[in-house]
């Protein structure tokens, strides 16, 4: 029961984030970045139930900064930037409301100084998402054009080269059963789900789940990405 409670909680949050954000409520699955590298991978669908939720967002959205870092003096860190470090890279930006309203800037780290390597200024991201793969060679950004916009698209950047891959989603819609009249039959329908989550299972296998707003009205869909063979 307490997973339970926990994962309505996150939806709760998640639903809070989009209302505030414009009342989006419709998600598609467009992909507006270029294919790339990492694009030619395969997609298989999986099981997810409704406690795993809770694991799509970060538990430190400040880091943390390594304390032995000496960071440059125009970097500040309130109440408003996110940040993600892994190995000397580290990622920020501010947000609001749920969402990294500007983007986020990647940058390594070294002597007390950032050196940016990659920009994200598309759209609107998740500022609780967990964006770095396990060994910080790449991210996993699902972002949407603007609070108006009903699609959601997934982008994954190679941060040896800086090179950003869009990537085409599986179906992420809602099957549920709905009666449209007294004495009829049931029947399946297929809604738009309510939000998009994504987490790095491992260095080459991204998790993306869809959830309805509320449970009990459609199951989750889960699919696996595997990345192209030797990326």
């Amino acid at each position: 029961m307490k997973q339970k409670a926990l994962a309505l909680a996150l939806v709760l949050v998640m639903a809070l984030a989009l209302c505030a954000c414009g009342g989006d409520t419709t998600p598609g699955t467009a992909a507006q970045t270029p294919e790339g590298a990492l694009s030619g991978g395969t997609w298989a669908e999986r099981e997810a139930a409704l406690s795993e939720l809770q694991s799509y967002n970060t538990d430190d959205m400040k880091g943390p900064i390594p304390a032995e870092w000496t960071m440059p003096e125009d970097f500040t860190v309130d109440d408003s930037t996110r940040v993600e470090v892994n190995g000397d890279k580290v990622l920020y930006g501010v947000f609001a409301d749920g969402w990294l309203t500007n983007g986020f800037t990647v940058a390594t780290y070294a002597d007390g100084t950032l050196t940016t390597i990659y920009e994200f200024k598309d759209g609107l991201a998740h500022s609780w998402q967990r964006f770095f793969s396990p060994d910080g060679s790449k991210l996993a950004i699902l972002w949407k054009a603007n609070a108006d916009a009903e699609d959601w698209n997934l982008t994954l950047v190679d941060l040896a080269s800086g090179e950003a891959s869009g990537v085409e989603l599986p179906d992420m819609s809602i099957k549920t059963t709905v009666t449209e009249e007294e004495g009829a039959e049931p029947k399946e329908v297929s809604e738009a789900p309510y939000v998009i989550l994504c987490k790095w299972q491992d260095d080459s296998n991204l998790i993306v789940t869809s959830s309805p707003q509320q449970a009990g009205e459609g199951d989750l869909v889960s699919w696996v990405y595997t990345l192209p063979e030797g990326k």
